[in-house]
């Protein structure tokens, strides 16, 4: 009983040790007055708080997360922070918003609102068990269209996008960054799509903290993720873990020769060798990515392209530079329907 105490305590002091707190005040940038009650957040986590009345936030975490800062309020712009961890500034202003009203062309669109928000609904949300729980609760905020020219859907809204997740247990606001599908004709069908890509910046309100059926749903999707693929492959565990890489039909059992690994202080530097891809002494390309392989965990395959060739991973195992990262397979299914806080753990 006595170790069991011990080791608890142990358990906090480092928690303790690396826990990190941020502070500030937020202000009108045009009056110079406090701006009370605006939402300050860490992107993509369940993580924030409002200002009080003198426009002053305090945030604590128990590490270091690879994310950004975001101040929103309505009426204002959103501010974005890159680096809080490192660059934070004591006062952050924000900037009203300026409402133009900007000339709309309309050009023929063979499609309905309805088929193009089914679109929507799969490529942003996804059609896996958690993507098809999603509701989205002010859909009419949504703009979507159909660039003829281009063979491109697209989307936007001013307002997050509120999506409701019955499966994962969560409330998840979307500031959609982007969003486009691209197709190879006028088309809407799935298997003329090209490319589909989304940019959002979020913020996550657990709906089920206490349910156990709830937190089995959110350990299976998370042990299908990008993150614990990357949180191993920081920690140097993937054997250990189950993990698999495939390379031009031979696996990969020194995972030296594909990453080598270095640490710091708060977040792990992964540098991916070059000539994987390129192979003995040929030289890189630009238009040729830096490697790509095939990850296989519990039977499922993912094909993971890497257009960079060094990572930063924090203990979580999220990393910088998500566009230079593409995913093909598993870990690519879940899109925003089976998205997680960035700071949860099994």
């Amino acid at each position: 009983m006595k170790k069991a105490i011990i080791a608890a305590i142990f358990v906090l002091l480092c928690i303790a040790a690396n826990a990190q707190t941020l502070t500030g005040v937020v202000y009108d940038k045009e009056t110079k007055q406090p701006i009370p009650f605006a939402y300050v957040y860490f992107d993509g986590t369940s993580i924030g708080n409002f200002t009080d009345d003198a426009g002053k936030y305090t945030l604590t975490v128990s590490q270091i997360i690879n994310t950004r800062l975001v101040v929103r309020n309505i009426g204002y712009n959103t501010v974005i922070i890159e680096n809080p961890f490192v660059h934070l500034p004591d006062t952050i202003y924000m900037e009203e918003q300026m409402r133009i009203l900007e000339e709309i062309t309309v050009s023929a669109d063979p499609f309905t609102r309805q088929q193009k928000l089914k679109v929507f609904r799969e490529q942003f949300l996804g059609q896996t068990q958690a993507g098809r729980s999603c509701k989205i609760v002010n859909e009419d905020d949504i703009d979507v269209w159909f660039n003829v020219a281009t063979k491109t859907l697209l989307a936007s809204s001013e307002q997050p996008i509120e999506v409701i997740n019955e499966y994962l247990g969560y409330k998840i606001f979307f500031e959609l960054v982007d969003f486009q599908v691209d197709y190879s004709n006028v088309s809407l069908n799935q298997e003329n799509v090209r490319r589909s890509f989304f940019a959002v910046i979020t913020a996550f309100v657990d709906l089920r903290p206490d349910d156990r059926r709830i937190k089995r749903r959110r350990d299976e999707v998370y042990y299908m993720s990008s993150t614990f693929f990357f949180k191993n492959l920081a920690e140097n565990t993937l054997s250990k873990a189950g993990f698999r890489i495939i390379f031009r039909n031979e696996t990969i059992t020194d995972f030296s020769k594909c990453f080598i690994i270095e640490d710091t202080p708060s977040l792990k530097t992964i540098q991916i060798i070059p000539n994987i891809m390129t192979g003995g002494d040929m030289p890189l390309r630009s238009d040729v990515p830096i490697s790509t392989m095939n990850v296989i965990y519990s039977r499922r395959q993912t094909n993971v392209t890497f257009n960079t060739d060094v990572l930063l991973v924090d203990n979580y195992g999220n990393i910088d530079k998500i566009d230079k990262v593409l995913f093909s397979g598993t870990m690519e299914q879940n899109r925003a329907g089976g998205m997680l806080p960035m700071e949860y753990e099994p």
